[in-house]
């Protein structure tokens, strides 16, 4: 068996049921989605939120290859929460796309590194 199939076919059978939204179209399928716990957001420039601050979680979306994931367009939605991606690769094995990874937030908040940075005017 492929390491291809050997993916997909774990995605399918262990990962939850969600629904793509991008371009005007959806379509239903299985990926794994989780909270980015404080662990992992070293990696992705998060830290601790002070109380009353704007929340900065992060989700892991882990999917198939054949659905390909649009920055800052794609919703994800999954069990009434919807999720929109910030950032997404492709994982390649050789010249084979093996899975679809990105990094989730959720969908219409008003989050803190969308703010203008420069705000004072002269």
């Amino acid at each position: 068996m492929s390491l291809l199939n050997c993916v997909n076919r774990e995605i399918g059978r262990f990962g939850s049921s969600v629904t793509i939204t991008q371009q005007g179209e959806s379509v239903s399928t299985r990926a794994f989605l989780e909270p980015l716990r404080y662990r992992n957001k070293i990696y992705i420039g998060g830290e601790y939120r002070p109380l009353g601050a704007l929340r900065r979680e992060k989700y892991l979306y882990v999917g198939k290859p054949d659905h390909r994931l649009i920055e800052d367009e794609s919703v994800i939605e999954m069990q009434g929460s919807r999720y929109i991606v910030k950032r997404r690769e492709t994982y390649f094995v050789k010249d084979t796309p093996i899975y679809e990874w990105a990094i989730l937030v959720p969908y219409g908040e008003q989050r803190e590194d969308e703010y203008d940075t420069d705000t004072t005017g002269d």
